[in-house]
């Protein structure tokens, strides 16, 4: 009896000991799996960690790279030569053309070659046969050109385009310094200076000798020579007059009348008339102010048109035509340092024009709200 109730108690004992070794395992097990499991989730966060300090840095150095290289968007020009129209020697387009093919050049809008020609007509003719990319031409002029509606033109100029309005020239008539000479008509059987071939002074002349009912072949003896000869002869006594349009002051005439050989005179009411009411007309009505030049000490009643900077719409890009107009635009105080009579503004361009804008200029002007 005892040996049985002792072999029952070893029993019970040997089971109970198997249970809590069982448990004992067990708890061994869930803190090794636990331990695993902490370890794991140790490392992911390290490789997740690692890994976005390797993705910062790449898109840091992507971000450096594309700061120090040129953006794509800039303006690159190429080696082409841009010939730049002006005008006869001592005259205003003349002055331009140089002082604007310079600073073009210097702005780093390619290569800018100033080409001295007789003015307007004739840069508008050369800019059609490809000679030209760039020049000075009047508004009259250009919308001639553009319409094909002058006898210099065979067909219309339709690659011609405007960047900007470079100021309103005045037109100038410089006589001889004589009480003869009051106005158009007493220039009649005289010596007269009345612009070179092509120019865009002889276009002027022969409006306004035909707004004063005049013949320019037949009632004046007309000498076909630009600014620069005509203000020598008329100092030098060979002829009585010449007009120019050009801003105001206009260095010429200055010289004429402090040296008192030479003296303005003005247009009569039915000559601005003429000049300004038809439909096509360019001109508009403008009176030169007193005391602009020596001895001047009365308004003079005038007319002006605008002096428009063109360009041919096919040899002129887009990106460059644009960088031309945003540049002059936003540096008018040093682009006025280069030529005083320039008057850049760009409602007065989009008031004046009769000829349309460049693409890319258009582009500039529509995102300054024109």
């Amino acid at each position: 009896m005892k040996k049985t109730i002792m072999s029952g108690i070893l029993i019970s004992a040997m089971i109970l000991g198997l249970a809590a070794c069982s448990q004992s395992g067990s708890s061994t097990q869930s803190s090794v799996a636990a331990s695993i499991d902490t370890a794991a989730a140790k490392q992911e966060l390290e490789q997740k960690e690692e890994a976005a300090t390797t993705a910062a840095a790449q898109t840091e150095a992507q971000t450096t790279a594309t700061a120090e290289e040129p953006s794509s968007a800039a303006f690159v020009p190429d080696d082409t030569i841009h010939g730049f129209g002006g005008g006869a020697s001592g005259g205003g387009y003349y002055t331009i053309s140089n002082v604007l093919s310079q600073y073009f050049t210097d702005q780093g809008f390619g290569k800018f070659s100033a080409q001295p020609t007789t003015g307007g007509t004739q840069n508008a003719l050369l800019m059609q046969e490809g000679s030209l990319d760039i020049a000075v031409i009047n508004g009259a002029d250009s919308l001639g050109a553009y319409t094909g509606t002058t006898e210099s033109f065979s067909e219309p100029y339709t690659d011609l385009r405007a960047i900007a309005v470079l100021y309103s020239g005045c037109m100038q008539f410089i006589v001889k310094n004589t009480d003869e000479i009051n106005c158009i008509n007493d220039l009649k059987g005289r010596r007269v200076g009345v612009g070179a071939a092509g120019s865009g002074d002889l276009n002027h002349s022969k409006r306004v000798y035909k707004a004063a009912g005049m013949d320019l072949e037949k009632d004046i003896d007309p000498q076909y020579i630009g600014t620069g000869e005509a203000s020598t002869q008329l100092q030098d006594g060979q002829i009585d007059g010449f007009l120019n349009v050009a801003s105001l002051p206009f260095a010429a005439v200055t010289e004429l009348t402090s040296s008192g050989k030479g003296k303005l005179i003005g247009l009569t009411d039915e000559e601005v008339a003429a000049l300004t009411t038809k439909e096509d007309s360019v001109y508009f009505a403008y009176t030169i102010p007193a005391n602009i030049y020596k001895d001047q000490t009365e308004e003079i009643q005038s007319v002006a048109l605008p002096t428009v900077l063109c360009v041919d719409a096919n040899r002129i890009s887009d990106e460059l035509a644009y960088e031309i107009t945003k540049n002059l635009y936003e540096n008018v105080a040093e682009v006025n340092d280069l030529y005083a009579g320039f008057d850049l503004d760009p409602q007065k361009t989009i008031d004046a024009l009769k000829i349309p804008l460049h693409d890319g200029a258009k582009k500039y002007y529509e995102e300054i709200g024109y």
